[in-house]
């Protein structure tokens, strides 16, 4: 189809539709831009303003409520997220307890209440908290669970398969909020992970992704603890957070290396480990990939010794040096995954 919407064809118009926020947090928001983003998300949520519904005969009972959408199970679920998501928000701050209404009466009713107070008012950090507890929860729901196998499938395939429906759900729900967040500029992209910085989308959608994804399955799990320290360090926007952000990206290449050659953490640095990788074919061994490898390694030792808290370092990392760490280790594990 060749018609073209207006916006295609006039990039003033296409500016003023859409603009450009660039890279913003969460607290520079203004509560109506706020509501929007609650509005695009209450499916996977509820509808804010509570309803009333009388039941019995004369005299009858009054009772209020919020309505989560979806049937059941799903509403089911979706009720639980948020009433768990709110328990453990207080039960792990407990000297803030954040979520007032549901210190007083642990109901779903006050649940919804404090879920939408904290996501309209709290400062960023807590509603970035909250969000994670909510996809951990999600998360949960089938991270045991198991799915039927079909006769003619193999084992590595019914894995695959298995893999991808226990994310499902999650994948759904990351990928709305990323597209909202991207529209309002918020400068944070939800992985598989947790929350890292956003990136330029071609970054984040040929780069990020599939290498957050590969390492959500359980071999690398270790790897992904210590990646998602590295994000939460970054995220601190101090100097000893960006220096402990490098530290722990190049220990996160580390300890997927050492699982590559030997199958579990603890033995081998990267400088002797990617050659004995190369040659038992386990990473590509192409001039070209060669090339990255040597640069990067080199970049890494580098970094380690300046800005890591591992060796006395001479200088505190900065946004720009814990970013560019990020992204070439980004680069790094998507040259090692593509064997």
């Amino acid at each position: 189809m060749t018609f073209k919407l207006w916006s295609e064809l006039n990039p003033k118009a296409k500016k003023e539709l859409k603009p450009d926020f660039g890279y913003r947090g969460w607290n520079s928001l203004s509560n109506d831009e706020k509501y929007k983003i609650w509005k695009y998300l209450e499916w996977y949520f509820f509808d804010k303003d509570i309803k009333t519904k009388y039941e019995g005969y004369y005299p009858s009972r009054k009772i209020h409520y919020y309505k989560f959408f979806g049937e059941s199970p799903e509403n089911e679920k979706k009720k639980k997220r948020i009433y768990v998501s709110i328990m453990i928000l207080n039960h792990k701050y407990k000297a803030k307890s954040y979520a007032k209404s549901f210190l007083e009466d642990k109901t779903l009713n006050s649940a919804c209440h404090d879920f939408y107070e904290i996501f309209m008012n709290q400062d960023e950090n807590v509603v970035m908290e909250l969000f994670s507890l909510y996809s951990k929860v999600l998360i949960s729901e089938r991270a045991e669970e198991t799915i039927y196998k079909k006769e003619e499938e193999s084992k590595e395939e019914y894995n695959q398969r298995l893999e991808s429906w226990r994310w499902e759900e999650f994948d759904k729900f990351r990928k709305d909020l990323n597209e909202v967040f991207t529209d309002f500029g918020i400068n944070l992209y939800l992985t598989r992970q947790g929350f890292v910085p956003r990136q330029e989308e071609k970054i984040i959608k040929e780069v990020y992704e599939p290498v957050l994804n590969y390492l959500s399955h359980p071999k690398w799990r270790e790897v992904s603890k210590i990646l998602s320290d590295a994000f939460d360090e970054y995220r601190k926007n101090t100097p000893q957070g960006y220096s402990n952000c490098v530290t722990n990206v190049i220990s996160a290449i580390q300890a997927f290396l050492q699982i590559v050659v030997n199958g579990k953490t603890g033995k081998g640095e990267i400088s002797k480990l990617i050659p004995v990788a190369q040659k038992k074919k386990l990473i590509p061994e192409n001039s070209f990939t060669q090339k990255i490898f040597d640069n990067l390694e080199s970049i890494f030792a580098r970094q380690r010794q300046e800005t890591s808290i591992a060796h006395p370092k001479k200088q505190y990392a900065n946004e720009k040096n814990a970013r560019l760490i990020l992204n070439l280790a980004m680069v790094f594990l998507q040259h090692c995954i593509q064997k």
